[in-house]
């Protein structure tokens, strides 16, 4: 397959989903505000969505001329990003419109008297993912003499190399390095959502669906982090054969999963009983939410809250434990981008 049609396939279900994200959030959330649950069917929500729509569809259309224009994978890259920039202006416009329509909410949470679940095979999940980078370590180390040189490094979406470095100890150990980071922030965020995150719901059908949700979520985590552990085996194969169809496996759980969650919506709301139950809330503050976007509320204990946006979870930046993920995925970003660099002078 055509790599361009690839990454056209991208920026359409990137626009897709982005059009239909505002109807993912909890019924009585729109555009990060606290509304009225019957606010969505109002003429004045539906002229808010219909703007929103209109520039999602043009950002995409236009998006997906530059990509196939593009000519190579670093220029699509950039195209991708600027569509994230020119979608996240149009949620701002309407999140400031969404404003004057805001229901002031209640704050009060629900708690539940039933113990936590027992997670005692977590530990040893977790640590899948390091005795897979441990295997991959030594390996390469038997089997040095037979990796190419230069090593590759890089691969497009299909499977095939397209960048490499030269074949010494300090490509090896960065490799490892990064790929050992990358599993690290996974865990990181793993253990927050299932010891430093709340539950919204605490009865009823609403708090089932709720628990299926974060499972789901949780488990699309831990296929992304045997996922990251999975790369650092790519060079073992130069054609990424073998190797690129495990890292495919993983990709294909982490695909369905996602769709499974957007069919169930933020929450499991979609899957909620829309009557018989109170409509509750995500109980945070709108005030809390800087732009709709970013949770700042210092007397919020949660590490991990959901998005108002979206589907998933978002860090509450007023927690110290949010900057130290936010360091380390900083580190990894300059980790990645300078390796290359390093390893050419040395």
């Amino acid at each position: 397959m055509d790599v361009k049609l690839l990454w056209a396939a991208i920026v359409v279900l990137i626009g897709a989903l982005q059009y239909n994200m505002p109807q993912l959030t909890r019924r009585d959330i729109f555009f990060s505000i606290t509304v009225a649950p019957t606010f969505r069917e109002s003429n004045q929500a539906h002229q808010i969505l219909a703007v929103y729509r209109r520039g999602i569809v043009v950002v995409t259309l236009v998006t997906l001329v530059l990509v196939l224009r593009s000519g190579t994978d670093l220029i699509a890259i950039a195209v991708l990003m600027l569509e994230q920039l020119a979608a996240l202006g149009l949620f701002v416009r309407a999140y400031r419109r969404t404003i004057a329509y805001r229901n002031v909410a209640s704050t009060a949470r629900e708690a539940s008297l039933e113990p936590p679940p027992r997670l005692a095979g977590l530990g040893l999940i977790l640590a899948g993912p390091y005795v897979m980078l441990a295997c991959a370590a030594v390996l390469m180390r038997e089997r040095w003499s037979e990796i190419a040189d230069p090593m590759p490094v890089h691969w497009d979406l299909t499977g095939n190399p397209n960048g490499w470095l030269p074949k010494t100890s300090f490509v090896f150990g960065e490799l490892i390095g990064s790929d050992f980071a990358l599993c690290l922030i996974f865990t990181f965020v793993i253990a927050a959502m299932v010891y430093f995150s709340r539950q919204i719901s605490a009865t009823g059908a609403t708090a089932r669906e709720e628990r299926r949700f974060r499972w789901i979520g949780i488990a699309l985590l831990l296929a992304a982090d045997y996922l990251s552990a999975s790369l650092a085996f790519l060079p073992l194969s130069p054609h990424a054969t073998l190797v690129f169809g495990g890292v495919g496996f993983f990709l294909v759980i982490m695909i369905v999963g996602s769709l499974e969650l957007v069919r169930r919506g933020q929450g499991g709301m979609r899957l909620a009983p829309a009557g018989g139950e109170q409509v509750v809330s995500d109980r945070t503050p709108d005030q809390c939410w800087k732009w709709g976007i970013f949770y700042y509320n210092p007397d919020d204990p949660a590490l991990m809250v959901e998005k108002r946006f979206g589907i998933g979870w978002t860090l509450n930046f007023a927690n110290r434990s949010a900057w130290i993920f936010i360091g380390l995925t900083l580190a990894l970003l300059v980790f990645s981008l300078g390796m290359p660099l390093v390893a050419r002078y040395r």
